[in-house]
């Protein structure tokens, strides 16, 4: 019989509450950590497996509270750039956009989604979505969130409508069908078609359905350019409305246009100020100057409300492209208008299946080397792929990022979906570089190098601090008792190596990753070992 099954020895504990570090051993047996201190007394023959871990850092595995690798799993659910990157659980479900429920009125908008990772949907319901994610072997835990954009289309479809009372009595039964199930909570795009055609009431509808569960809201805000502001205060009266219970998660927090860099400062305020008022209200980051999403962003709000088909077609008709670039001059109150700002030399593509030549290249430079308008290149990329072409957009100010990352409350998130270098789907095109970069980044960079905030500051942004607001005991904590989910780094050489030009790079220095107690990561190469579970909301 061994006394351990696992022993670390020799590293510094920084265990994800924001205490400064301790010279500790940690042993762990089956899935849990069965003692953290002076363990020089174990027999290494009664351990099946001894690291030795000294001038390394032993920190909770990291938990990404935002990303989107709700069809990526189904294509290698190792989530390898999940993995390398420390990261023992991620949320997905975000920005309102899920694989279930599926309906024939919200089909289109699904199979938008099943799209780039060539899936096809085997469920109809959340809870049968969940139980097809269950079925997969995973590297890291998965968790999700209920999508109220995918369960609006289920509902109402795409339309640029106000559900009717017995549309929204439906809506509520999907998100606690959903949360029954085992979701963890709601997200929303109200960014995104067709949660941008959601009233503040809809909103709060369903997040008082939410609160009744306990569960998290999470937001990709209606605006996180021009108008940030009104948009935190749209997020923030959601859950004051909602009254007890009420969570916020605002996602990927940033200041997202010109006209309100170096407002960093002032949007933290504004939560909190929420949170001192009593509400549960916090936050999310990704630690770059570049944002990512769809290049149907850049399409007025009304004609991405009439659907994937229908908006194709109407795309394709040169009036309706001349009414568009009208709209992109004029601007249209509440839409994030990219084409303006940044405009087309800000925005990249990142892949355009039918032209993955683009990929990396801004519209400007393609503009001028193809000598085509870049508004006209735009739309004929979204036609001819159906609205599925990705974007990376420049649109922060380094200040910004900063300011919100020497924030002890605002987690660090991925916004990312599980990837794979060489893989023929999970490689296409050129990813934003937070894929591979975000936990080393924000160790390397802002911790160490410029010192933005302190090492021990960012393990507990990236474990402790979204372990609870995602509701997660025993997780993201190395303690006695608490699942073993813990990563062991090198806080000397520990770095992104992932840039724009080049994305597809593991970090360096991140030696060890385990998973429920057994190694999913060693000495910086995957086991083979797949040790994740699907959490389902307690």
């Amino acid at each position: 019989m061994t006394g351990f099954d696992l022993l670390l020895r020799g590293g510094t504990v920084v265990d994800g509450t924001g205490r400064p570090g301790r010279r500790a051993d940690v042993g762990v047996l089956g899935d849990r950590i069965l003692a953290v201190g002076d363990l020089s007394a174990t027999d290494d023959k009664e351990v099946a497996t001894v690291l030795e871990v000294g001038g390394h850092v032993v920190a909770p595995g990291f938990i990404d509270p935002h990303g989107h690798s709700d069809g990526s799993l189904f294509v290698d659910g190792a989530l390898a750039s999940h993995l390398h990157q420390g990261y023992t659980t991620q949320l997905s479900g975000n920005c309102g956009d899920t694989l279930a429920p599926l309906t024939a009125l919200g089909r289109e908008i699904v199979e938008l989604s099943l799209r780039p990772n060539e899936l096809t949907a085997r469920w109809r319901t959340f809870g049968e979505y969940l139980e097809a994610v269950e079925e997969q072997q995973l590297g890291p835990n998965v968790a999700f969130l209920a999508g109220h954009g995918t369960i609006r289309a289920a509902v109402v479809g795409t339309e640029a409508r106000l559900p009717t009372p017995d549309e929204l009595a439906a809506m509520v039964v999907e998100v606690e069908a959903a949360l029954d199930a085992g979701a963890i909570g709601m997200s929303s795009g109200l960014i995104y078609a067709p949660g941008m055609h959601a009233s503040p009431a809809e909103v709060v509808t369903l997040v008082s359905a939410v609160a009744r569960r306990s569960g998290l809201y999470a937001t990709h805000m209606r605006n996180e350019a021009d108008e940030l502001f009104a948009s935190l205060d749209e997020s923030i009266a959601a859950v004051r409305a909602v009254g007890s219970g009420g969570r916020l998660q605002v996602s990927h927090l940033k200041c997202g246009s010109r006209a309100v860099w170096g407002r960093a400062g002032e949007a933290i305020a504004r939560l909190d100020a929420a949170r001192s008022d009593g509400l549960d209200v916090a936050a999310d980051q990704y630690p770059y100057t570049a944002a990512a999403t769809t290049l149907a962003t850049i399409l007025p709000p009304a004609l991405q409300g009439l659907g994937v088909d229908a908006c194709v077609a109407a795309l394709a008709d040169p009036h309706v492209r001349d009414l568009v670039r009208g709209e992109i001059a004029r601007g249209i109150s509440g839409w994030e208008n990219v084409a303006t700002d940044p405009g087309w030399a800000g925005l990249r593509i990142s892949f355009a299946p039918s032209f993955p030549e683009w990929s990396g290249r801004s519209l400007a430079d393609l503009s001028d080397e193809l000598h085509v308008d870049p508004g006209d290149l735009a739309f004929e990329a979204l036609v001819a792929d159906r609205l599925d072409v990705s974007v990376v957009i420049d649109c922060m100010d380094e200040t910004d990022v900063e300011t919100i990352m020497a924030v002890p409350w605002i987690a660090v998130c991925t916004d990312a979906e599980g990837r794979r270098p060489g893989h023929p789907i999970l490689d296409a095109g050129r990813p934003h570089p937070r894929t591979y970069g975000s936990a080393a980044r924000v160790l390397g960079r802002y911790a160490r190098d410029r010192a933005i905030l302190a090492l021990e500051t960012a393990v507990a942004k990236l474990s402790g601090v979204p372990a609870a607001r995602l509701g997660l005991h025993d997780r993201g904590v190395v303690r006695e008792g608490a699942f073993a989910d813990l990563v062991v780094f090198d806080p000397a050489t520990v770095a992104e190596v992932a840039t724009y030009a080049a994305p597809v790079r593991y970090p360096i220095g991140i030696d060890h990753v385990i998973v429920n107690g057994r190694p999913a990561i060693l000495d910086g190469a995957e086991t083979g070992e797949r040790p994740g579970r699907l959490l389902r909301r307690s």
